[in-house]
């Protein structure tokens, strides 16, 4: 990573920076993420499993629009007002913001709205949308981020649902379906992980909770502490495998078992929580960073059970 760092700084100098603070490292999970959308669009996964391709424009536009202009762009702009001096998500050992980071990030965030409404117009939306949740998140007049509860609810909007309507609305565009609304099953996945990104969201926090006390910003987990937030963390886990289980069950509904894989995946989940929380007290920042990324692994899991039950009965033989 450091080697990636000065070899970019050499060929680069300064500007480099800015790239650092778009968190490169974050853009695969992310990818992973919107692509699990895009596939389950019922207009694509039909295109898929007829055997015909989807439009490849369609989807490198809505990726490079929400991977690298939202996000990135939310990323840098959230840390030119952070200021952290310590290791933050997707980045160890931030060096001090350039100047204009917060002017990079906002660009970057409207250039990747004007680019999604290019592929669809209620892509366009969401990302406008998210734009605006970005900027209240982090801009100081607001700081969102800084008011319990307010941040969790940004990032399930923003984040969780937000990320599984623009991978929706993008498959729907590069299969050249007609526009409309996700449809029962798409919403179901919508608020499934809307719920799940708020069970994850609190453990992104955790290591992190002295130097936001530092910084005086009450945090959910600042407010919460460690064994509160996990339980939250439970809780919220728990209803994102109903929903989750709910959009398998639309896809095969019984004998067809689409919802078994998210059956295990959402024990997976919520077992490495229990765990969490029962070890929590004792745990250091960096323990609690190193779960985080456990955590990720097994959000893996949760992508990877919605896709065999999005295509299961194709597999099988079978509709969806």
């Amino acid at each position: 990573m450091y080697r990636a760092r000065s070899l970019g700084r050499r060929w680069f100098g300064d500007a480099f920076d800015h790239v650092l603070f778009l968190r490169p490292r974050q853009w695969p999970i992310l990818t992973v993420q919107f692509l699990v959308g895009v596939v389950a669009a019922p207009a694509l996964a039909q295109a898929l499993a007829g055997g015909r391709l989807p439009g490849l424009r369609e989807i490198l536009l809505g990726w490079a629009a929400w991977v690298l202009g939202l996000n990135g762009g939310t990323l840098a702009f959230n840390s030119a007002f952070d200021r952290d001096e310590q290791g933050v998500a997707y980045l160890d050992d931030p060096p001090p913001p350039p100047p204009g980071l917060a002017r990079t990030g906002l660009l970057l965030m409207l250039a990747g709205a004007a680019a999604a409404w290019t592929v669809a117009p209620s892509f366009g939306i969401v990302t406008a949308a998210c734009v605006a949740l970005s900027v209240l998140y982090s801009h100081p007049a607001v700081r969102l981020k800084s008011r319990a509860g307010w941040d969790l609810a940004v990032n399930m909007v923003g984040y969780g649902a937000g990320t599984t309507l623009a991978g929706l609305f993008v498959g729907r565009a590069a299969a050249g379906a007609a526009a409309g609304g996700p449809g029962p099953d798409g919403w179901y996945l919508t608020c499934g992980f809307a719920l799940l990104f708020g069970s994850f969201y609190p453990l992104t926090q955790l290591y992190q909770i002295r130097s936001d006390r530092e910084r005086g910003d009450r945090t959910l987990a600042t407010a919460l502490g460690v064994r509160r937030s996990l339980l939250l963390a439970i809780l919220l886990g728990v209803a994102a495998a109903f929903c989750l289980l709910a959009a398998g069950q639309a896809w095969s509904p019984p004998p067809g078992g689409g919802a078994l894989p998210l059956l295990g995946a959402a024990v997976a989940w919520n077992v490495m929580l229990g765990m969490w929380r029962r070890r929590g007290p004792a745990m250091g920042e960096g323990d609690h960073e190193r779960w985080m990324y456990i955590a990720l692994l097994v959000w893996a899991l949760v992508d990877l059970a919605v896709v065999a039950a999005r295509f299961g009965p194709w597999w099988a033989g079978g509709q969806s």
